[in-house]
C-alpha cells in the first residue's frame, strides 16, 4: 500500500502516463521529468502496478521498458472479480448448509413443543455449539447486547456475527477492566467498535464473563482453560431481567472509556482503592494480579505506588496503614 498522504504522487503519475499514453520503467527518469522524490516515485509506481492502473506493454515489435495506463472500470474487475467468485462460492455454501439442516428443523421443534421440562438453564460444554448459540442470539438481538468479560485475553469483544448487531443499529455496550486500557492490540479493536456506535467502559474487576442479548437470553461463560460445562445458556425471564438490573448497577458504577485513550491515568485512583482493598483482605500479589487482570508484574509496580503513598517503609508498616485505609473506605 502507498503511504498515508501519497494520493497526490499516484494522481500525478497516472495523469502523466494518460497524457504521454506510457510511463518510464526507469523511476530516476520520471522522478526528474516530473520533479517529484525518486522514492516517493518508486512507491507510487509500485501501487498502481498493485492496483492494476499500470501494466507492462507487451506484444509484437514492443520492448518491456514501457508501463501503459489501464482504464480503472476494466482495474476495478481485474481486482474484484476474484472476490466476487469467493462471495459467490461462500454464499453457495451457507445455502447448502440450510438446506442440508432445514429438514431437521421441524423434528426439533416438534421435540421441543412435546416436552413440558424445557430447562430455562442449559449447560454447554462444545466450544462450536457455544459459537453457534452466540451467533443465533446476536442474529436474533434487535434492542441492546452487553458483555461484561474480566481478564481479558482475547481481542474479541462480539460475540461470532456481533459486528452485524452494530450495523442494524442495535445498543452495544461493552465493560472490560482497566486492564484492557493498557492493551494494543484490545484498544485498536476498541477503537474500531467506538468508531461503530459501541460504548465501553472499564472497571477495577468482573466476577464472570456475561453476555446478554436483549431481555431475551444471558450467557455466562467460563474463561478458565478445561472449565467444564464451558457456558450457562440462562432463558429464564426473570433471571434475565435480574441480571440486567445488575448490568445496570456495575455498568454506573464503571468509568467510561474513549476511543483513543491510552493508560490508567484516568482510573488511576479508583484502581488503588481496589488494590487497598485486597491487600487489606490478606490477597498476595498474584492474587491481586488475577482479580485485577494484569501482569504480576504490572500488579507490583501499582502496589508500590499505592504503599508509597501511604509513606510505608515496609510491608508490616504498609499492612497496618492498608488496613487503617480499608477501615475508612
Amino acid at each position: 500500500m502507498a503511504a498515508p498522504g501519497s494520493e497526490s504522487v499516484l494522481t500525478t503519475l497516472y495523469a502523466h502516463a494518460l497524457r504521454w499514453g506510457e510511463l518510464s520503467t526507469d523511476d530516476d527518469l520520471v522522478s526528474g521529468e516530473l520533479g517529484l522524490p525518486a522514492t516517493a516515485v518508486t512507491a507510487a509506481v509500485a501501487e498502481l502496478k498493485r492496483l492494476h492502473l499500470l501494466r507492462l506493454r507487451s506484444g509484437p515489435g514492443h520492448g518491456h521498458d514501457k508501463l501503459v495506463p489501464v482504464d480503472p472500470e476494466v482495474a476495478t474487475a481485474t481486482l474484484v472479480s476474484p472476490i466476487d467468485e469467493e462471495v459467490h462460492r461462500r454464499r453457495l455454501a451457507i445455502s447448502q448448509i440450510h438446506d442440508q439442516l432445514d429438514m431437521f428443523r421441524g423434528h426439533y421443534a416438534e421435540h421441543q413443543r412435546s416436552r413440558s421440562d424445557h430447562p430455562a438453564l442449559e449447560e454447554l460444554h462444545d466450544r462450536d455449539e457455544l459459537a453457534g448459540h452466540l451467533y443465533i442470539a446476536g442474529k436474533r438481538c434487535e434492542k441492546e447486547f452487553v458483555s461484561f468479560r474480566p481478564n481479558q485475553t482475547t481481542v474479541e469483544h462480539l460475540p461470532p456475527g456481533g459486528r452485524a448487531m452494530l450495523d442494524r443499529g442495535v445498543r452495544v455496550r461493552l465493560l472490560l477492566q482497566h486492564a484492557a486500557r493498557t492493551d494494543i492490540r484490545a484498544r485498536s479493536e476498541l477503537d474500531t467498535l467506538i468508531e461503530g456506535g459501541a460504548q465501553v467502559r472499564t472497571a477495577s474487576q468482573l466476577s464472570r464473563h456475561l453476555m446478554v442479548f436483549d431481555a431475551d437470553v444471558a450467557f455466562l461463560l467460563h474463561d478458565a482453560a478445561g472449565a467444564k460445562p464451558i457456558a450457562v445458556v440462562i432463558r429464564n425471564a426473570s433471571a434475565v431481567r435480574l441480571l440486567l438490573d445488575l448490568v445496570e448497577t456495575t455498568w454506573s458504577s464503571a468509568h467510561p472509556y474513549l476511543a483513543k485513550s491510552i493508560g490508567y491515568h484516568e482510573v488511576a485512583d479508583h484502581l488503588h482503592r481496589t488494590i487497598i482493598q485486597l491487600l487489606a483482605q490478606g490477597l498476595t500479589d498474584e492474587a491481586v494480579a488475577r482479580r485485577l487482570g494484569v501482569s504480576v508484574r504490572t500488579c507490583r509496580r501499582h502496589i508500590a505506588t499505592v504503599l508509597r503513598d501511604l509513606d510505608a517503609v515496609s510491608r508490616f508498616q504498609a499492612g497496618v496503614r492498608v488496613g487503617a485505609a480499608h477501615h475508612d473506605l
